[in-house]
């Protein structure tokens, strides 16, 4: 709580900073909440540097059912820079990245409801200071292939679809969450691993990318947020993605599939002295854009959906399923706002049920649901604030428990700085 308040008062403190260095109106229709820093900001983007940050906080209540009732408040501050290679250093097509992220707070999902998928997307990663990214990305003249290597996680290139970090539970926000609970080697934001890619782009619509990444677990431990040495190493994840970026009578859309393949030993979901050698899974991601408000693809509606599948002899989460609609700029006198609605469920594997229920155990559920519901209010360019419901069923899927369908309130805030 002490932390917290400290975090509270620290976004206090920079807001009123800023609110005093310059106009209410000016400040609060900037593009981010700390400005151009006098022009600086600007000086250094003209000369090939850019940064990027922001913080994201999320307050869920576990008003009823679960475990018990309580709440929780996560959070995470993050920042990057960007170096243009080009004018640093006159090498086109390059950019050098570096960024971090730090995450404190409590989960109201392990404290209260008892659940898979946690009810707070900024939850996870070890609750730590993490360094995210230090990357070479190089796009080759006629922009036909983007290659990429350094430490970073490879889920920013594989498996990710962004509009889904508009909700605030993780089981939507940008990539199937089997993917990484059930490989030694998929990392999504903010855990890195070493690794690259070669992305070819044959047409404006189409792309194919393939790549190597490190598999090593021990990323994932608290106090390992600054480690990058290769130590505790089990394998190596090899990941391809095919894509289709299309303009669908002037609507966009993004559809994707792809696979992997894990070199790691793993042991078996229903013994755990027999060990496989290797592992896979697959997905499949679209997001379609299927009516325009205004005639622009701005403010629209979209529809957005996920399925994907791990490895059977060594994946106790097996997969996901999700739908789900998003209006972006639902109204003309708000066209920065959203609505959202959508449904998630995470497959537990069938063998480990079966496992389950031949030890004595009973009715059990074969998947958890999330269904969430929320509105996104853009109250200044650089300040969200989306307030949102979750209806949590069989959240005791996972720890073969029978737990009580929850509901949670939330308020996620977001700030750009």
């Amino acid at each position: 709580m002490k932390k917290m308040c400290y975090i509270v008062s620290g976004i206090a403190l920079a807001l009123a900073s800023a609110a005093h260095a310059q106009t209410a109106q000016g400040w609060l229709n900037q593009k981010t909440m700390t400005g151009n820093w006098g022009g600086g900001r600007l000086r250094l983007e003209n000369a090939g540097i850019t940064f990027n940050g922001g913080y994201v906080g999320d307050f869920a209540d576990a008003a009823a059912g679960g475990v018990r009732t309580g709440y929780g408040m996560a959070s995470q501050f993050y920042g990057n820079a960007k170096l243009d290679t080009d004018k640093l250093f006159a090498l086109p097509g390059g950019t050098i990245t570096i960024g971090f992220n730090q995450r404190v707070g409590r989960s109201t999902t392990a404290d209260y409801v008892g659940n898979k998928l946690s009810v707070q997307e900024a939850y996870g990663a070890g609750e730590t200071l993490r360094l995210t990214e230090l990357s070479y990305e190089q796009i080759f003249p006629g922009n036909f292939v983007d290659a990429k290597i350094g430490f970073y996680p490879m889920g920013n290139d594989f498996a990710s679809t962004p509009l889904g970090c508009d909700f605030e539970n993780v089981g939507f926000c940008a990539h199937p969450q089997n993917l990484p609970a059930s490989t030694s080697g998929w990392a999504d934001n903010p855990q890195a691993r070493w690794g690259g890619r070669v992305k070819l782009m044959p047409a404006k619509d189409i792309y194919v990318e393939t790549g190597v990444y490190e598999a090593n677990p021990t990323y994932t431990d608290t106090g390992n947020g600054l480690k990058v040495s290769t130590s505790g190493g089990t394998g190596a994840v090899f990941p391809v993605e095919f894509g289709y970026t299309p303009s669908l009578g002037g609507l966009p859309g993004h559809y994707k599939v792809g696979a992997y393949w894990d070199t790691s030993n793993a042991a078996d979901v229903t013994n755990s002295h027999e060990i496989d050698h290797g592992r896979y899974g697959f997905y499949a991601l679209v997001d379609q854009m299927i009516m325009s408000f205004d005639g622009t693809s701005k403010r629209g509606l979209i529809a957005f959906g996920q399925v994907s599948y791990s490895d059977p002899q060594t994946s106790v989460f097996q997969g996901t399923w999700l739908g789900a609609l998003i209006a972006l700029g639902p109204f003309a006198s708000r066209p920065a706002d959203y609505a959202n609605i959508g449904y998630v469920r995470a497959v537990v594997n069938q063998r480990k049920l079966d496992r389950e229920e031949a030890a004595g155990l009973t009715d059990l559920s074969t998947g958890e649901g999330i269904l969430e519901a929320g509105y996104g209010i853009q109250a200044t360019p650089w300040l969200l604030v989306h307030p949102n419901v979750q209806y949590v069923m069989d959240p005791g899927t996972f720890s073969y428990k029978h737990i009580k369908n929850a509901w949670v309130f939330g308020l996620e805030t977001k700030l750009t700085f």
